[in-house]
Parts: structure tokens; sequence; C-alpha cells
């Protein structure tokens, strides 16, 4: 039964993605309200099952990490869509859903007959979403990426590092986040575009082209300026118990910089040329950060940070995970919320990137492998316990 309360009660998706990007799109949906059943490789499931860090270091299927975050709120089956039995259960599944999701190369799904212009013939109400590295066409199209690749192809490695260093990936895997979201909202917009005129589409998500409009402002950059934009040396400074970014070469005030002179006990830096506008504190960076570093390094980064937040800079403290934990912005906001899973434990699981008044978001815990074969398969398609079985026992499920 649809959830009361939740965007997407009425919505149902059918998710044959693995790995981040195709799986955070359909952890979003799910969060809305929609239910998800997760498509997944009989005895070994999606991919980042077999990704760490698992709990208590040892691997199994039902303690990723990744897994575990990236699927909450949604139901698992087993499927191989390559058999021909399989194949027809996702017809089957599919004809009962408005979206599907799937990450697989371009032409796979079509090689099965399980494409969008097949199924589309009998669900014209479907929204296909693909989420590949570089799209459904062009030359890279066949082409595999990772995270790094997605970041050093799609520009936004560049400009990271210092100058005269190789560029720099950023940590995590945040493009492949990234690209999740993209689908997420563009599913989004093809729901609304069938709510008008009853028809699906094939939305087509690259990895590549979510990075590259991240970094949209480098090839602005390099048309009105005719150079790449230039890596720069970090502005962070070591506080006492961490790195900060005062912020006060660009992000202070004209009038507000002689009263945090006034605060690092340097009063006569209120005259000092090198630094009474933005301009000469830019130019002569080097010099202001030796200066805000001997007051910086007394003080701890988050009594900085709310600080010089008070007097309206833009001043800014790196986080650990501990911080985040600890956040008195997020615990107010309810960010962070338990979800006890019955091989992994309680563990406190981020919560969705925005809110909707009035709405609320369902953040359970990722079902165990093939966890929801009997409902799906015998309850809603109407196998008996035998054919599964027998399905079972052929690979197919």
């Amino acid at each position: 039964m649809p959830d009361e309360g939740l965007t997407l009660s009425d919505i149902r998706v059918l998710d044959l993605s693995e790995h981040i990007s195709g799986p955070f799109c359909t952890k979003l949906l799910a969060g809305l309200g929609a239910e998800v059943i997760k498509v997944e490789a009989p005895g070994r499931g999606d991919v980042s099952r077999r990704l760490g860090p698992f709990l208590n270091d040892v691997p199994h299927l039902e303690t990723s990490a990744a897994f575990l975050y990236l699927n909450t709120a949604k139901k698992s089956v087993t499927l191989d869509p390559a058999r021909r039995a399989g194949a027809d259960l996702v017809r089957q599944l599919a004809a009962r859903c408005d979206v599907l999701v799937e990450s697989y190369r371009p032409g796979y799904m079509d090689s099965l007959g399980l494409g969008y212009a097949d199924l589309k013939e009998t669900i014209p109400g479907l929204i296909y979403t693909s989420v590949t590295p570089f799209g459904q066409t062009g030359p890279y199209s066949d082409y595999k990426a990772s995270d790094i690749v997605a970041q050093a192809v799609g520009g936004m490695m560049y400009p990271i590092g210092l100058p005269d260093r190789e560029p720099l990936q950023i940590g995590g895997e945040p493009v492949l986040h990234t690209a999740g979201i993209a689908a997420f909202s563009a599913t989004m917009l093809a729901l609304y575009a069938r709510d008008a005129d009853g028809l699906g589409q094939h939305v087509d998500v690259s990895v590549m082209e979510t990075t590259t409009v991240t970094q949209i402002h480098s090839s602005i950059v390099f048309q009105f300026g005719g150079v790449d934009t230039p890596r720069r040396r970090s502005t962070l400074l070591q506080a006492s118990d961490g790195w900060v970014n005062p912020g006060l070469s660009m992000g202070v005030r004209e009038d507000t910089w002689p009263r945090i002179c006034d605060l690092m006990g340097r009063p006569e830096l209120a005259n000092d040329a090198r630094f009474t506008s933005r301009e000469s504190r830019r130019e002569h960076q080097e010099e202001l950060d030796a200066v805000i570093s001997v007051w910086v390094s007394g003080q701890a980064k988050e009594d900085i940070y709310h600080t010089l937040q008070g007097m309206s800079t833009i001043a800014g403290y790196v986080a650990t995970v501990e911080d985040l934990f600890e956040s008195k912005q997020l615990s107010s906001r309810g960010f962070f919320q338990a979800i006890d899973h019955p091989h992994a434990g309680k563990a406190a699981y981020p919560g969705a990137p925005f809110t909707l008044e009035g709405q609320e978001w369902r953040n359970t815990r990722a079902p165990l492998l093939g966890e929801h074969n009997r409902e799906v398969y015998r309850d809603r398609l109407g196998y008996s316990d035998g054919e599964l079985t027998r399905l079972r026992s052929e690979g197919v499920i």
C-alpha cells in the first residue's frame, strides 16, 4: 500500500542499475515514497555489495557500507535479465512500473529486447532512465569510467591542486553521486511531463556531461580570457585543532577589516597599505596568511568560524566526520537518522539533500539480497512456489 504523506507514494520504480549513480537516483526516489524494486544478480547481488568498508572489516554481502547507504527504502529481487525467462520477468515487472532505471553499457538492454524502443511499444507511459559514463551516443559511449576518470575527462581535476604539481582528484566519489542527482532530477521532470501528455520518454544521463556542467565556468573563462582556469594554492590555515579558511582576502567588507585587526591584536594592520582593500589583500595573500596564521594557530577552528561569521565574513572550517555528527546545524534539521539492519546493526545514515514542506522522507533499511522475491514474483506476478523453485535452480532468480 502507498505510504501516506510521501510525495511519490503512487510511483513504482524498477531499478536495474548498479554501483553508485543509478542506485543513488533510485534511493532519492524511494526516499520520496516511490516503491523501488531493485533487481540484483542471483547469488552475488549489486556490485556495491562487495565494496568496503564492511562491518568489523569482514566482507559480507549484507554489510557493505556503500550498499547499505545507496539502497535504503528499497525492495530486492534477484533476476538475470540475460536469460530468456529473466527477460520475460523484466517485461512483466516493467509493465507494472512507472520508471525503469538502468546502468548497462549502451546497446546491452536492446540486445536483450529490453531497450526503451522495445518496451515503449507496450508500455508507452514508461520513464526509462539510463545512467552511463558517457551517454547513449558519441564516440566514447562504449568506454568505461570510474569516478577519477570522469573527474579527469570532464574537466573537474584540471583546476585542483598546486600550480606546479599534477592535478588532484576530489576525495570520495562525488561525480558519481552528482550524476545520480542529475538522473533523479531528470526522472522527476519526465514524470511531470507524463502527467501532461501521458507519454514516457528515454532519459539519457552522461556522467561526463554531469561533471562538465559542474565545471562549466572553466569553459567560459577559456573562451573569454583565452586561458585555462589556473590552479591556486590553498588558503587553508592550521588552527589549534584543524584547518580553517578565514576568508579574509576577499570575503571581508572594508569597514570590517579594522575590527578584525583589533580581534587579532594587530590594530596597526588596519592602515597597512598591503591589506586595506580586497584587491591589495589578495595581491599580498602570502603575507596576509603569515599574519593571520599566528592568530589562527592559537584558536579552535569552530571558534574562528563562528567569530568571523558573526562579523559577516565567509570564513569556514574543514569538518571531519566526527564534526559532522556533532554539527548543531545538521542536528537541528534532523539530517542523520538511525537505521537498524539485521546484519549490520544500528548506524546513523545521512538523510535527504533537500526538504519539501509538509512532506516526509522515508529512510528505512536496505534490503537483504532477494528478500522480496516471494512478495514480488508470487504475490504480484502469480508465480507458484514450485515455479519459483525451478527458476531459482536454473539461475534465473
